[in-house]
């Protein structure tokens, strides 16, 4: 068994009372270099941290930036409104709205919030609640786009459905919300459409004027930061400072561009044919007031795009003009002083041997004089002049009357057309050249020499801008008419005006391009199409090129159909009724009656009606209506204009442009509309109308 340690042994373990005790000082300097220890470490930690902190807080530190900055700050890009487009009399043709998206964050929400938010946002969307929750449940996504082209009230609606889930979760509160997007709209539709272009996603211009002049028209980009709390609210107010794009008031009547539109529609419809466009020239001026073309399309409506559908034909498409051409080698001719109206050419019965090939006629004749030649649109007889002139000057005159050069007008791709050198043209091809064939040009070379002769043989520059004006409506530039050249004199212009005359009279070859009451100086040309490299024995270019009134021109017209499909093919079948509608129209739309002597006494059609006897008074009364113009509230809501008088295609051109319903009964023009003009109207709405 273990000894148990006796008393003094335990003794051994306690200090030796017997010893001496230890000095104050000793212990004193021991307790200081202690402290000391422990007051270095204590330093040098506390050093430490205060560089640490000093490194993050005064020396940049692009980790930490990054979050500050996805936490606490974004910045904002912000494009000024793009300028409008403007008509010469001020009407819209292309103006900038402002709409909104509803976007989501869905990063914070758990399933059944997103299942709630589903529900309650899919009936107002007309979206299905499994297509919304899918979208907002995909992992990662803080930005989800719901839905678009809301107004302001719209999307303030759709925001307060969502706050309820404000109340469970302060972090909710903006879950939702609403940035401003701008959409470009074009009231008339198509109306223009093809000359006026579209407007990309990212506001670019991709088409027509809206992309030629896109630097002028587009805002200035301005940009800024904006700061949020730790709870994600603004804190900073929103700024909208970025300067708007210019105003362009354009040369284009909208008056005689909807006239255009509706004449192309029924020549498509008439002759089924492949496209048709047409310009109208303001001869004094050389401004541009309308120009159209089909196919088209409605840049409203962006479902299926096809770019193809908003060429502008009228200034790409290079064209053999045929017959249209001999007005300006007869006018070279009688300038040059060659012949006189009266000078008798021998048309050789209708066929002429030149070289190894032969020229023929669609009308065989014997000797015609000059005028005739026009009348009867002898190809003979225009060749026979081009060989007194010679090519130098045949193609020298052409070229002064705008042939083989661009009009100036800024669309882009416009072709100048193809005329052959005179150095190296042979005999036959001088003579094909004479009656518009191997040559091209584009529809709007036509419209522009016509405009030449009008204008009593002066050309003037092509002008398609009027006006330049800032943001807030001040005049910037106002672009004056030009006069270009002096191409023949006033005296020669008036006889071959004379000459196209005959063309409209009985025996002429454009007797459908007559208008009741006025004087109609024009031109057919029916020439055939290259397909494949070869002319073709059954595709043409049907075309009517004219002045009105002839006894003092205000107005060029050019019409051309392209490659028509039923029934026959000449210019003036297929485009002198499209030429007649569009003139009548214009004369109405612009004021000028008509020469009651001119009107047919024995027709007993509606007045008004083409081939009636017409009441001048009553003519100005039928002046050509365009769909009127819409307004947007403050809130964004469209307001519905009154609908009273217009045609049933006016009527959809309106609305339907304005992604409004129509509920329709019968036909003809509206007589009542639900809901009234006036009425403020989200996209979408339903609007009821009757038509008698």
């Amino acid at each position: 068994m273990p000894s148990v340690p006796s008393h003094s042994d335990w003794r051994r373990f306690l200090p030796d009372r017997a010893a001496a005790p230890e000095r104050d000082g000793s212990v004193r300097s021991r307790a200081a270099i202690r402290l000391a220890t422990v007051g270095l470490f204590v330093a040098v930690g506390y050093g430490v941290l205060s560089a640490r902190a000093a490194w993050l807080m005064l020396l940049p530190d692009e980790r930490l930036e990054r979050k500050a900055q996805v936490q606490f700050e974004s910045s904002v890009r912000v494009m000024g409104r793009r300028g409008d487009l403007l008509d010469r009399d001020g009407r819209i043709l292309a103006t900038t709205v402002k709409l909104q998206e509803l976007h989501a964050d869905p990063s914070g929400l758990d399933d059944s919030q997103i299942q709630f938010l589903s529900e309650t946002l899919a009936p107002q969307l007309g979206l299905q609640v499994e297509h919304i929750a899918g979208r907002l449940r995909k992992p990662g996504r803080k930005d989800v786009r719901l839905a678009k082209d809301l107004t302001p009230s719209e999307a303030a609606r759709l925001k307060a459905l969502a706050a309820p889930l404000a109340k469970t979760d302060h972090r909710l509160r903006n879950v939702l919300w609403t940035p401003d997007m701008p959409r470009r709209f074009y009231p008339g539709g198509v109306e223009a459409a093809s000359v006026l272009g579209i407007v990309g996603g990212n506001g670019v211009g991709l088409a027509g004027i809206e992309a030629s002049h896109d630097r002028t028209l587009r805002g200035r980009v301005f940009k800024y930061v904006t700061w949020r709390d730790r709870k994600g609210r603004r804190v900073t107010p929103e700024s909208t400072n970025a300067e708007g794009g210019q105003t362009l008031v354009l040369t284009i009547d909208r008056r005689i561009q909807h006239a255009v539109e509706e004449a192309l529609d029924e020549a498509m419809e008439r002759t089924a044919a492949e496209a048709a466009f047409a310009v109208v020239v303001d001869v004094e001026t050389g401004d541009l007031l309308a120009i159209g073309n089909r196919p088209t399309m409605n840049p409203n409506d962006r479902t299926g795009l096809d770019q193809e559908n908003l060429k502008n034909r009228a200034a790409l498409d290079a064209i053999e003009p045929g017959s249209v051409f001999k007005p300006f080698v007869v006018a070279a001719a009688l300038e040059e002083g060659l012949v006189t109206p009266q000078t008798v050419i021998g048309c050789e019965g209708g066929a002429w041997r030149v070289g190894r090939s032969t020229i023929h006629d669609d009308h065989p004749k014997g000797d015609l004089s000059v005028s005739d030649v026009i009348k009867f649109s002898s190809n003979i007889g225009a060749a026979k002049l081009a060989f007194m002139l010679e090519a130098d000057r045949t193609t020298e005159y052409l070229r002064h009357f705008g042939f083989g050069r661009r009009t100036g007008l800024g669309f882009p791709g416009e072709t100048r057309g193809m005329m052959r050198s005179p150095n190296d043209i042979k005999p036959i091809e001088l003579a094909t050249t004479s009656f518009g064939q191997g040559v091209t040009s584009n529809t709007l070379q036509l419209a522009y020499a016509i405009a030449t002769l009008g204008n009593g043989g002066v050309r003037m520059e092509p002008r398609l801008i009027l006006e330049q004006r800032d943001d807030h409506g001040e005049l910037i530039e106002r672009t004056e008419p030009t006069r270009d050249r002096q191409v023949v004199s006033e005296a020669v212009a008036r006889n071959v005006i004379a000459m196209m005359e005959t063309v409209t009279e009985e025996g002429g070859t454009g007797t459908r391009a007559r208008i009741p009451g006025y004087a109609v100086a024009g031109k057919t040309g029916t020439a055939q199409k290259v397909v494949d490299g070869v002319y073709s024995p059954t595709a043409r270019v049907g075309s009517f090129v004219g002045l009105v009134p002839a006894d003092d021109p205000k107005l060029a017209i050019a019409f051309v159909v392209d490659t028509p499909t039923e029934g026959l093919s000449y210019g003036g079948v297929v485009a002198g009724p499209g030429f007649a509608a569009i003139g009548e129209a214009s004369m109405r739309a612009l004021g000028i009656p008509p020469d009651p002597d001119l009107l047919d006494d024995d027709d007993d059609s509606e007045p008004g009606i083409s081939g009636g006897r017409t009441d001048p008074d009553a003519v100005l009364a039928l002046a050509p209506t365009v769909p009127p113009e819409l307004h947007w509230t403050e809130s964004g809501e469209l307001r519905l204009p009154d609908l009273s008088g217009l045609s049933w295609r006016d009527t959809l051109v309106t609305l339907q442009g304005a992604g409004l319903s129509i509920e329709s009964r019968g036909s003809g023009r509206v007589v009542a509309q639900s809901p009234p003009g006036g009425t403020p109207l989200p996209p979408g709405s339903t609007v009821e109308i009757t038509l008698d």
